[in-house]
């Protein structure tokens, strides 16, 4: 039951972060063009970039750790069973620690960013630090 649970949230953040880079590409491209070719920029570009891309990074590592898409680098011989046993538990050990970090820490962040505006587009900055927490768990 939980690893369907885990399955069905893991496909709807993968057509979440292709719906959001989809949404990031035209943006960006949408700036470039007004900039360039226009000669009239749009401010509020710049913005929603960013948000997207912050939105994209910290929800992207959280969907990379579940399908072990980051790097590892092998320092100690894994053929010794005792080795292998140590490192995954050091490696679970330490995903739970930076979960628990970026959750209490980047709530803290976000509340306190929250009295923030992003001026052209007059939401809280709140909205951009959520990603923050919202990847930790």
């Amino acid at each position: 039951m939980l690893t369907r649970l885990c399955d069905w949230a893991a496909e709807a953040l993968r057509v979440f972060a292709w719906v959001t880079f989809a949404a990031l590409i035209i943006t960006v491209g949408l700036q470039v063009l007004a900039r360039d070719l226009l000669h009239a920029p749009m401010i509020w570009t710049g913005d929603v970039a960013q948000l997207l891309f912050t939105w994209l990074i910290f929800l992207g590592a959280a969907a990379g750790l579940r399908v072990g898409a980051h790097y590892t680098v092998d320092l100690l011989p894994m053929h010794r069973r005792f080795v292998k046993v140590a490192t995954d538990w050091t490696g679970f050990l330490s995903g739970v620690l930076v979960a628990a970090l970026l959750l209490r820490f980047g709530w803290e962040l976000a509340a306190i960013r929250s009295t923030a505006v992003i001026q052209s587009l007059g939401i809280s900055r709140f909205w951009m630090f959520l990603s923050i927490p919202v990847s930790g768990p």
